[in-house]
């Protein structure tokens, strides 16, 4: 067994790894110089794929960042469940922008932005409210998704035991603010009743936002070919 005093502090890694995001974070894009062309028409052209993707990553890694602060907020307030659901819509977050990134890796070796295009519609304006509007994208396909890739394995069951939290199930409710006393036979209620602790939890927050690093960098380092794929596909659809 490990000595407590040799536990590694997740909470303190997680706050630092937030504090890493928050450094990363954009706060603007705007085309660059590379996205324009002169058509064979001989109209300046703009690619507008390369914002659509810059829109969705950079809206999904502030929302990352917020869930994270709260997560780390919460859990060294030592409340553990509200903690646990923000971690949970956490790694939705960060499933989603791995979902966004491995998209935009296929359309790359495809050479076709056809279902990259159409996928950032649907993170962009897709709900399940209103009829006619895209859907959005399914977030457990994102979660099986992530599951798979190397490093990520075990993410999926991460996310599943957060959602016993999410829910009014035993863990997020009886067990988290009751106790009973078996000589008494009295019930007590109360935060931090169960045995889970932020620190346990915190894992979940340091895991999401070591995956979410990742594939920020992969983002930014496939931008350029992404740019010069939709002028090629541009340049292409108007000639043909």
């Amino acid at each position: 067994m490990t000595h407590p005093e040799h536990e590694p502090d997740l909470i303190a890694e997680s706050q630092r790894l937030c504090r890493e995001l928050e450094q990363a974070l954009s706060h603007i894009h705007a085309p660059s110089t590379d996205a324009t062309f002169t058509a064979v028409s001989g109209r300046s052209i703009t690619v507008k794929i390369p914002t659509k993707l810059a829109a969705v990553e950079g809206s999904l890694s502030w929302r990352a960042h917020d869930f994270a602060a709260l997560a780390c907020d919460l859990f060294e307030r030592k409340r553990v469940v509200p903690g646990a659901v923000i971690a949970r819509s956490l790694m939705e977050t960060t499933a989603l922008f791995y979902l966004v990134q491995r998209k935009a890796t296929q359309a790359l070796a495809q050479r076709n932005l056809r279902d990259l295009d159409a996928f950032l519609i649907r993170c962009m304006s897709g709900n399940r409210l209103a009829k006619g509007d895209p859907d959005s994208p399914n977030i457990l396909t994102a979660i099986q998704a992530i599951d798979k890739e190397p490093g990520c394995e075990k993410y999926a069951d991460f996310y599943a035991s957060l959602s016993e939290f999410a829910h009014p199930n035993a863990l997020g409710s009886f067990y988290a603010y009751s106790s009973f006393d078996s000589a008494s036979r009295a019930i007590w209620f109360g935060r931090n009743r169960g045995l889970t602790r932020g620190e346990d939890l915190a894992f979940a927050v340091v895991f999401a936002l070591e995956v979410l690093a990742e594939f920020m960098a992969r983002a930014k380092a496939a931008m350029p070919a992404v740019v010069e794929l939709a002028k090629e596909t541009y340049a292409d659809e108007e000639t043909g």
